[in-house]
């Protein structure tokens, strides 16, 4: 039965293409236990065994560095290796069967000392406050608490939120001196939170359910990670039982 203190963060890495983990982001992860998944996309008409013929020595290589650079941090670790036609779809199956409870959106990270950590409500507020627990342990790290409201009569509503998960974060062993609160008033939460993650590191953020402009012009969580110089960590939301997760496009 899984320890209900471990969180499990999925990472995945494109070894092929050359994608690396900064020093910065192992270390930062040293605290959890990682689910490296070694990846390959390809094209539709290659068949995933024929792929694997092909690079998986080359890969196991690449992992291998990978998982001792990890465990030298002091993480637990993990692997999965897989040949895919469909990464996205790929990356959801293997969080859901390896119970992830974050996945990692890769970008460089030069340095790694402020962590932002939007909370919007109460939704799923449990597992971002364990993934935000188990990065802002460390001595270095410092972490803000934002929050968006609506107006101004939202703030103080705002405030009572950011102040509840910093004391749970308290009493998950983070230093109350290394947690700062941030309520602003914004009608574009998206904006404002770009704007205050501009100098930070990393971004925590629970993951949104899909919806029709998700589709159209992206999950909020890419588009923070496209827009923002850091790594992203997406906690993942509770999956939908009438969800069909069913993906057949690969080989582990």
């Amino acid at each position: 039965m899984r320890n209900p203190d471990d969180v499990r963060v999925l990472v995945p890495v494109a070894v092929l293409a050359g994608q690396v983990i900064p020093d910065q982001l192992t270390r930062l992860l040293s605290e959890t236990t990682v689910v490296l998944l070694a990846y390959h996309e390809i094209p539709e008409q290659t068949a995933p065994e024929q792929a694997r013929e092909q690079f998986e020595s080359k890969v196991r290589d690449e992992l291998d560095e990978l998982v001792s650079a990890f465990e030298s941090a002091g993480a637990t670790v993990e692997t999965r290796l897989v040949f895919t036609h469909d990464t996205d779809q790929t990356t959801e199956r293997i969080a859901t069967e390896a119970d992830c409870d974050a996945v990692l959106l890769s970008n460089p990270a030069p340095t790694i000392d402020r962590v932002i950590v939007p909370i919007k409500e109460d939704i799923n507020l449990e597992t971002i406050t364990k993934v935000a627990a188990a990065v802002g342990r460390r001595e270095d790290i410092e972490l803000t608490l934002f929050h968006a409201a609506e107006d101004d009569d939202a703030v103080s509503e705002g405030e009572r939120l950011l102040d509840e998960v910093a004391n749970e974060l308290a009493v998950l062993g983070v230093c109350r001196e290394h947690i700062s609160r941030v309520v602003v008033v914004a009608q574009n939460p998206l904006g404002a939170l770009i704007e205050g993650a501009a100098d930070h590191d990393v971004v925590v953020m629970g993951e949104e359910k899909p919806t029709l402009r998700g589709r159209l012009f992206g999950e909020t969580s890419d588009r923070v990670a496209e827009q923002t110089v850091g790594p992203v960590l997406v906690v993942r939301r509770p999956l939908d039982p009438e969800a069909d997760d069913a993906d057949t496009g690969d080989s582990g």
